[in-house]
């Protein structure tokens, strides 16, 4: 295994709270009030201010904003400085509900990159819904309409469930008319609170995946990212003389800190996971030794040692190896039970069926 102590990309859990109760999360603590401390931030930009190349910060949770916008601006405030050398850049993903006009100077003045969290029409949507069960798709968009006022651009990670797998036409035509900047495409997966879940059936995700992609094709005005990773891989891969841009998966540690100042590597899944099983992931804290030693020691840690062992079986055995970069640790150990297993569910799902999809089109 490479020297992997060199990371772009955090994850930073402000909280673990969210105002939502979608029901196909897979965060179990949710409904806890725990918050990150000033603290923690400053030894996280105290390990960035010993790097010599520039991170990522992406604030996810729960629901970052149910932070609240006073704690969110101490959080912030250590990388100020980081800010301005161009050490660092912000992004969060948001549910949208929360965000107003308060917000929306903030993520303004912070340079912060955004990403919202919607399924679709408000049919599509019907699964993201509050504790008591309201729908959420309302907020959502009020939420949106104000980015949208203040010039703020943002993404969309949406989740394909039984709520809108089967019509990718109207989920197609919803988001190309709903002024995002690019779309990204998340199959229900089983994880987490999730883990029981049977999920949809692979012919319906096959399906979806095939007829998005001809109404992409016929009126191509966003970016969706899985297409855009198999396109741009098929380019180079015909094309290997030429620099095409290769969207092959990027592999990397991802360190995530919880809102105590754990860590986790690989997966930020494994910082949600029950608390009884937390203790099995979790490879140091921030406020006993710097980030970077911390990620750099975890290469000798048994999920990282498991999961790089099931990477290697994937390179020999699979023949998307090349454009999948040996699948995902936490849907190993969701599905599998084993994060040196090889195929999963999330692989066909997200990146088998979709190549099959585009090449089959053509």
């Amino acid at each position: 295994m490479k020297n992997m102590s060199i990371f772009t990309h955090i994850i930073m859990q402000p909280t673990t709270m969210c105002n939502l109760h979608c029901q196909y999360c897979y965060l179990p603590d949710r409904d806890k009030v725990e918050m990150m401390t000033k603290e923690v931030s400053e030894a996280i930009a105290k390990s960035i201010s010993e790097t010599d190349y520039p991170i990522c910060l992406v604030w996810h949770g729960g629901e970052p904003l149910a932070a609240g916008s006073k704690l969110f601006q101490e959080l912030v405030d250590p990388f100020r400085s980081l800010l301005d050398k161009k050490k660092v850049r912000h992004s969060i993903q948001s549910n949208g509900t929360l965000i107003n006009q308060q917000w929306c100077d903030f993520f303004q003045k912070e340079k912060f990159q955004i990403g919202v969290s919607l399924d679709g029409n408000e049919s599509h949507n019907s699964n993201r819904v509050t504790i008591t069960g309201i729908p959420a798709f309302a907020k959502i968009m009020k939420g949106i309409s104000l980015l949208k006022q203040n010039n703020l651009p943002f993404s969309v990670i949406a989740t394909v469930n039984p709520k809108n797998i089967g019509d990718p036409f109207s989920f197609y035509e919803f988001f190309s008319s709903l002024g995002c900047n690019s779309l990204n495409i998340n199959i229900e997966e089983k994880e987490g609170f999730n883990r029981y879940n049977q999920g949809p059936q692979e012919k319906d995700v096959k399906d979806f995946w095939k007829k998005l992609f001809d109404v992409w094709r016929e009126n191509p005005i966003i970016k969706i990212r899985e297409f855009d990773m198999a396109l741009g891989y098929i380019a180079s891969t015909l094309n290997p003389d030429k620099n095409l841009g290769n969207k092959r998966y990027a592999r990397g540690f991802w360190p995530t800190i919880a809102y105590n100042g754990d860590v986790v590597v690989i997966s930020p899944e494994f910082i949600s996971v029950n608390e009884d099983e937390r203790s099995r992931f979790v490879i140091g804290n921030v406020l006993e030794k710097p980030l970077h030693q911390i990620v750099y020691e975890s290469q000798n840690v048994w999920y990282v040692k498991d999961f790089f062992e099931g990477v290697k079986k994937c390179k020999s055995s699979c023949s998307y190896y090349a454009f999948c970069g040996g699948g995902q640790a936490s849907n190993k150990y969701f599905e599998l039970g084993n994060i040196a297993g090889t195929e999963t569910t999330h692989c066909r799902n997200s990146r088998k069926l979709v190549m099959d999809s585009i090449l089959e089109s053509f």
